[in-house]
Order: structure tokens, then C-alpha cells, then sequence
């Protein structure tokens, strides 16, 4: 029996499409991309992150494409309606290219938000991560707060820990987040790509299973 891993990828870096997607692929492996479209990002810094047409791309590879608000916000002190507003809007670029709308998000920032937890259903949304340090089993964590571990060049440990917390429970995975592989904009996230590549390797010869969240949690959207 495999120990289940899902894999997410935050920010839409370019990244993501150029090195990311085709190593996942070579592996034969699945994954979220939770995308996020500012202004404050995007303008100053052409070419680095994802259109909605290479996001388009991602989903086609087979990729899930789920949403993380419009304009990255920090959901704890925004109204529901401005929650609302957040969500529908980048719901509306991805369906309007021809992406499936989302059923995973993931909350800005990490921190889990019970103020969008309650209005996140209305909007198709089944699975929503944190970046809370756990494990996720499908049967008994609340599926509007996964737990996940963030990895990058400063928490490269998390990996370490991520993998001692997997279990052959076929109802238990660890969830993993990276952002850019490389991050050029925001550096304090980054990840080198011979470190997720050395990674990544670890898990197809350790026989890890390696799933997107909306794939993991399909049990619960019977």
C-alpha cells in the first residue's frame, strides 16, 4: 500500500508551466495549482506569472487549477460580500477560457479565515487549505481547513516532516505547498528547481502516491 502525498502550487508563477508541469508529468504525477491574478504583481513584473491562457495550458495537462482569490487577499478582514467578490471574480477569468470552475481553494497568506470558511460552499468550493501543520484524513478533518506543509529554500525541513507524517492509510495524505520553482518575484518563497527536482525524485522512487487535492478528496464528493 502507498503513502498518499497531494501536491499544491500557489501564485501562478511562470514556473509553474515552464519547469514545474513537465517534471510532475514525468513522473506521472498530480497536482493543484491555486492561482491568483494582482495587479500589484502582475504589472511590474510582465512574464513572470501565468496568464489566463497558460493557466488554460495547465488545466489541459491535466492539472487541477483551483482558486486563491483575485487579488490574494487576506480574507479574516474582508466582508462576506467582499469574500464573495474575490472568489466569483477569478472564477469568472477561469471558466471564462474554458477552466472547470474550482472545488479546492486555498486561503491567502495560509491562515484559515471561518469568516469565507462558512460562504466558500456557495461557490462550488468542496476542499480549502491552510497552512496548519497536520495531516489530512478525508473522513475526519474539516474539509474548509486542510492542513498542509509549506517547502522552500527556508523550510526545507518541512518536507523531512511532511514525509514522516505520511501514513499507508488510504483515507490519510500530507499535503505539500510550493510556490515558485523558482520564485523570481517573491524570493522569500522561492525554491530552486535542482531542490524540487531532488525532491520530487524521492517520492517516485520511495512509491508515494502523488495526487491533486480535488483527486484525494474525491471520496467526500460522492
Amino acid at each position: 500500500m502507498s503513502k498518499n502525498i497531494v501536491l499544491t502550487f500557489d501564485d501562478a508563477c511562470i514556473s509553474h508551466l515552464e519547469f514545474v508541469a513537465p517534471l510532475l508529468q514525468k513522473y506521472g504525477f498530480g497536482a493543484t495549482f491555486f492561482v491568483s491574478m494582482p495587479d500589484e504583481w502582475y504589472r511590474p513584473n510582465p512574464g513572470k506569472f501565468l496568464s489566463p491562457q497558460q493557466i488554460l495550458q495547465l488545466h489541459r495537462l491535466g492539472f487541477e487549477i483551483g482558486n486563491h482569490t483575485l487579488n490574494h487577499a487576506g480574507l479574516q478582514r474582508l466582508s462576506d460580500e467582499q469574500c464573495r467578490d474575490e472568489i466569483t471574480a477569478l472564477n469568472n477569468i477561469l471558466t471564462g477560457v474554458g477552466i472547470p470552475l474550482p472545488v479546492s481553494f486555498a486561503y491567502p497568506g495560509g491562515p484559515y479565515a471561518p469568516n469565507a470558511a462558512r460562504i466558500l460552499p456557495e461557490s462550488g468550493i468542496r476542499f480549502a487549505r491552510t497552512t496548519e501543520k497536520a495531516q489530512w484524513n478525508r473522513r475526519t478533518t474539516d474539509p474548509m481547513r486542510i492542513p498542509c506543509f509549506s517547502v522552500c529554500s527556508k523550510e526545507q525541513d518541512n518536507f523531512d516532516r511532511a514525509l514522516e507524517l505520511s501514513s499507508e492509510d488510504d483515507d490519510s495524505a500530507v499535503v505539500i505547498l510550493y510556490h515558485g520553482v523558482p520564485d523570481e518575484v517573491h524570493l522569500h518563497c522561492n525554491t530552486p528547481p535542482e531542490l524540487f527536482e531532488k525532491q520530487m525524485r524521492h517520492l517516485y522512487d520511495n512509491g508515494f502516491k502523488v495526487l491533486s487535492m480535488r483527486d484525494f478528496g474525491a471520496l467526500n464528493l460522492v
